[in-house]
């Protein structure tokens, strides 16, 4: 088989392709998301739906924790030796993370199991949080991530991003209406059982692929990759990440707190529809992630080309989709019930706060590639602090608007001092101060 290698990787060809890619992703993924959420929001009571939400939250961030930026890194470590047609590295990658996770996975269920026979909060079984039930599908999560990250560093956008983005709902979505169909009440632990199944259907159709496209090889190679020196990369990115969606799901789960469950319910459907700008900015940024290793082995101008590139790019999707949703978000919450326009406001506030750190989320990637993760993470927690503070001062106040509210400002604060580091970065490199990936 053919590979792209790195003078053809910024081809019309490819990037012709990867908007298709980008168009499905977000639009039809989008759609597709949204049908699932609304499925559930009508087949379940809306502090049911909360509930689930605040699972899924916890389910999303501790499979980020188990892999330790595995999925992160890859593209920047696989990109440039699958475009040279070297298979090698990937089945050395894929192993030293799966055993990293499938350890730190057996600790999260154990946390948790713990948990639950102590009847800490809202980890016993008893309640209302099957966390620890969702805690079983975390290790799955992770391989998912794994292979869809393999494809992406192989430049496969489409096999990569849009089994995730479009069939993962699709099918959870079916699923769910097959319950409806065929039970007079579904439970919580029911939806995670059908979303669990979804996840391995998927995971073999990528394994499948991966195979079938020679991609990997089952044969040992240790010189071909170096475990620890990733680690010191991978790491950081994992700890990035890991605020980043902390920042995402910090106000459901103080929500779940301070306020009523109804508000939960309220403010997931709003956060669900302003996720339409992360979406996108994940979206592009996959189309320019397996471009970054070989831009780099071609020079700092190549790769500050392909920096400001995938900068433009980002900028004017998110814009329009900010005005988009401003203009119609409140039509869109309409689905969900007259009940949720109680969060139009919220919904304003989020769209705003998710609108200032899509435009700043490919320099702090970019910064993470060159080198300065220690600042992404330190940019990260002061966020999150003030994220934290933000929620506490404010929802007693302003319920899912405070909520909103320290989103917003949160987000505007990571976005300032991102581009900030960024300047400063590039400056540096400009001037001879420190070594840049740009």
């Amino acid at each position: 088989m053919s590979h792209p290698n790195a003078s053809d990787s910024l081809s019309p060809d490819y990037f012709r392709k990867g908007s298709l890619v980008l168009f499905l992703g977000v639009f039809i993924g989008f759609a597709a998301d949204y049908g699932f959420n609304l499925t559930l929001s009508n087949a379940l009571p809306s502090h049911e739906y909360g509930d689930y939400k605040v699972a899924y939250a916890f389910a999303a961030i501790t499979s980020v924790l188990v892999l330790l930026g595995g999925d992160r890194v890859a593209p920047r470590f696989l990109s440039a030796s699958l475009s040279r047609g070297d298979n090698r590295p990937v089945w050395e990658f894929l192993r030293f993370y799966l055993l990293i996770a499938a350890g730190l996975s057996l600790a999260v269920f154990l946390c948790t199991a713990a948990g639950a026979v102590l009847h800490i909060g809202s980890t016993d079984l008893q309640d209302h949080h099957p966390l620890l039930l969702i805690s079983l599908v975390i290790p799955f999560i992770a391989i998912g991530a794994l292979l869809s990250r393999i494809l992406q560093a192989a430049k496969r956008l489409a096999l990569s991003n849009l089994p995730w983005r479009i069939a993962l709902p699709l099918l959870k979505t079916g699923l769910v209406l097959l319950l409806v169909a065929a039970l007079s009440e579904i439970h919580l632990w029911q939806v995670i059982a059908s979303a669990t199944l979804a996840v391995w259907l998927i995971i073999g159709w990528q394994w499948h692929k991966i195979r079938q496209l020679k991609l990997l090889t089952l044969q040992r190679a240790p010189q071909t990759f170096a475990g620890a020196s990733v680690l010191k990369l991978s790491v950081p990115m994992m700890l990035a990440m890991l605020i980043t969606l902390a920042l995402n799901q910090i106000d459901l789960f103080m929500l779940e707190m301070l306020a009523n469950e109804q508000d939960v319910g309220h403010f997931a459907a709003a956060a669900t529809t302003a996720h339409l700008l992360p979406v996108a900015q994940v979206t592009i940024a996959g189309l320019f992630l397996p471009l970054i290793a070989p831009a780099l082995e071609q020079g700092r101008s190549r790769a500050r080309a392909l920096f400001w590139q995938g900068q433009k790019a980002i900028a004017i999707t998110v814009l329009s989709l900010t005005l988009l949703l401003l203009l119609g978000g409140p039509w869109l919450l309409s689905f969900f019930g007259n009940d949720f326009l109680l969060a139009e406001q919220a919904l304003h506030y989020l769209v705003a706060g998710y609108a200032l750190w899509a435009l700043a989320a490919f320099a702090s990637t970019w910064l993470q590639y060159g080198g300065q993760g220690h600042v992404v993470v330190m940019i990260g927690c002061a966020t999150l602090l003030i994220d934290a503070g933000g929620n506490y001062w404010l929802i007693s106040r302003y319920g899912i608007d405070g909520a909103a509210m320290a989103t917003c400002l949160s987000m505007g604060f990571a976005a300032l001092a991102t581009w900030t580091a960024c300047y400063r970065h590039l400056h540096q490199a400009d001037t001879g101060g420190q070594p840049s990936a740009t």
